[in-house]
């Protein structure tokens, strides 16, 4: 062995300042969102529930309408089976806390891979400025649904693609493992899909001539592998082109979240907005012209549909991260900084404080209260023969009422009902006499779920065929009287 000379890696033995900030920032993230007020208020998550507990019961995905009274039997997939299951079985396991523990879990693990990712480019003070940003843009977003547990699904993706190109090669093929998890957890993945074709493309741009067929058969390889690994799903080919049917739907625009982004008031989206210019454009930044396209593509959605919000705050703050820390810290590589023994120390005492914490919520039980989407006392006053009529409900309360075990006239799957019965809808709860009248005579409601300043219940305070049973701060149920 003489004349050979050995070199070792000094592993560090100091506390990195930048993962020290990403342990913390996501701590404070866990704890916030394991007491977010909103978690619990949106009235879709009961009927992801009750499709989770219907799956469980059954042992297979649901391919027709099991709630509904009015559109029972019609072909229905519920796309986002694998989500579904999973509140359930947290909801099952540990109450309304449980349901609460995995959704601020899932909130944690994107801040722990965004900050990760911004800890190659960025400085600790940089990584906490980003990533409270991030946090902020989202913080309207924490309810429990599937959306929000798919989020670390798609920046370990954005990562995952970031890294290929920094490293000048295609993802490896079994990665697509993870678009298989998306495909089944949430519609966002068809994102996923456009995003690798986008940086498929600027590989191919960026390579020289000869190394060109390499490039395409690489990335092919990968694209291909996670586009039949998203065709593995309940939906099939069809759920390739689910995403694309919801977005030309003429009935969004009734929806608040599928609505524009309001700027009459300054909001976190703003603000998110007018730093990104100011930390561009105060120094020269360089962004790549096909990620700049991406940006500024996924921005317009934004500014379309505020639900894509969310989606724009974690693509911006992932791809921006190398272009903004190359022109403040005049870096021209990735920072590599092998975690060593004091960082250990600190990931595993953060672990320890996050196990803490969850157990912490799991032992408090959370009861879900009355809110704008859930008429949580409303429901639990009916009386037992009127939960089987048929209901003309508030469509935000649908998924409560599924819950509960009631059929409603519609719910949050809007996509199901279609554009004609949920307009229709949505002109009656605005006031439209002649199509309550229709409505009434086809479906001969026993009684209505609406709340206090709806149109109809005014409307129905001055029809002696009805009467108000109950109401509260958040719903009225009128009954229909019975013809003598």
């Amino acid at each position: 062995m003489d004349g050979v000379h050995r070199t070792t890696r000094q592993t560090p033995t100091g506390l990195d300042d930048a993962l020290i900030v990403v342990l913390i920032v996501a701590l404070l993230g866990l704890g916030y969102a394991l007491n977010a007020p909103l978690m619990l208020m949106d009235g879709d998550t009961g009927w992801h529930l009750a499709t989770g507990r219907w799956i469980v019961a059954h042992g297979q995905v649901p391919t027709t309408d099991p709630f509904s009274f009015t559109a029972r039997g019609r072909f229905w997939v519920a796309h986002e089976w694998l989500s579904d299951v999973a509140m359930f079985v947290a909801w099952r396991a540990g109450g309304w806390s449980g349901l609460i523990a995995l959704t601020a879990a899932a909130f944690a693990a994107l801040l722990v891979i965004t900050g990760l990712h911004l800890r190659r480019w960025l400085g600790g003070p940089a990584i906490l400025a980003a990533l409270a940003l991030l946090g902020m843009a989202l913080g309207n977003t924490l309810i429990a649904r599937p959306h929000v547990l798919a989020l670390p699904l798609l920046a370990g993706w954005v990562v995952l693609l970031l890294r290929a190109r920094a490293q000048d090669r295609a993802p490896s093929p079994g990665w697509a493992a993870l678009m298989l998890v998306w495909a089944n957890a949430h519609g966002s993945f068809l994102l996923g899909l456009v995003l690798a074709g986008a940086f498929a493309l600027e590989a191919l741009i960026d390579a020289p001539t000869r190394r060109r067929w390499l490039v395409v058969r690489r990335w092919a390889g990968f694209g291909l592998t996670s586009t039949g690994a998203a065709l593995l799903t309940p939906s099939g080919i069809h759920g390739l082109f689910y995403p694309l049917y919801v977005s030309r739907l003429a009935l969004l625009p009734y929806i608040q979240e599928w609505r524009p982004v309001d700027f009459a008031q300054p909001g976190p989206f703003e603000l998110l907005l007018l730093t990104g210019l100011f930390v561009l454009l105060v120094r020269p930044t360089r962004v790549p012209p096909i990620r700049l396209l991406l940006l500024l593509g996924v921005l317009h959605l934004a500014l379309q549909h505020m639900r894509q919000v969310t989606v724009f705050a974690i693509l911006a703050t992932l791809i921006l991260a190398e272009p903004i820390g190359r022109a403040w810290t005049g870096a021209t590589a990735a920072r590599s900084r092998p975690v060593g023994r004091g960082d250990r120390a600190a990931i595993g005492v953060a672990i320890v404080i996050a196990l803490g914490l969850a157990a912490a919520r799991l032992a408090v039980p959370v009861e879900r209260t009355d809110s704008e989407g859930v008429p949580t006392s409303a429901i639990a006053a009916l009386p037992p023969a009127l939960r089987t009529r048929a209901v003309f409900n508030e469509y935000s309360f649908g998924g409560a009422l599924i819950l509960a075990g009631i059929r409603p006239y519609i719910d949050g799957r809007s996509d199901m009902y279609g554009d004609d019965f949920s307009i229709d809808y949505f002109r009656i709860a605005a006031g439209d006499r002649r199509r309550w009248r229709a409505a009434e005579r086809r479906w001969r409601f026993g009684w209505t779920i609406l709340p206090p300043g709806n149109r109809i219940v005014t409307m129905l305070d001055a029809d002696p065929r009805w009467r108000r049973a109950y109401a509260d701060a958040t719903a009225v149920v009128h009954v229909r009287r019975r013809s003598p």
